[in-house]
């Protein structure tokens, strides 16, 4: 839960309020535009910017990790599990850990070869592979 600034009143209130209790107006989120990443608040039919339709966006999401970051940590400090912490696998950062210790290190080249591999990735099949799915420890 976020405080936002209520569009109307100014004042802050939760982010998953439906109404800002202190004018009582609709709480209106923001989103960017998919084609020309315009923000836009949520009950808008089209993108000023573009004029794509309001299917044509999507709401901020907290999941678009960039992969440079993550082929960095896991080339890096992979060993330690980081780059599994930072795209949001606790479970796998935690795994990579325990492997590490349990195999004196050699797991490293491994975490090492994924980091490359994460490079190679386009931006798309890295958050498919990586950061939007149920795995709880993807590899490769």
């Amino acid at each position: 839960m976020a405080l936002i600034n209520c569009k109307e009143c100014g004042q802050q209130i939760s982010d998953s309020a439906a109404v800002c209790p202190h004018c009582g107006a609709p709480v209106v989120k923001d989103v960017y535009c998919q084609s020309c990443g315009t923000k836009i608040p949520e009950d808008t039919k089209f993108c000023p910017s573009c004029g794509k339709p309001v299917g044509q966006v999507r709401a901020v999401t907290p999941q678009d990790k960039d992969k440079v970051v993550a082929g960095l940590l896991g080339i890096f400090l992979g060993s330690l599990g980081i780059h599994y912490f930072y795209i949001g696998k606790t479970t796998a950062g935690i795994l990579t850990i325990v492997i590490s210790l349990c195999s004196c290190g050699i797991w490293s080249i491994v975490t090492f070869v994924q980091g490359i591999y994460i490079l190679t990735l386009t931006d798309d099949v890295f958050n498919e592979k990586y950061v939007k799915n149920d795995k709880t420890f993807p590899l490769f």
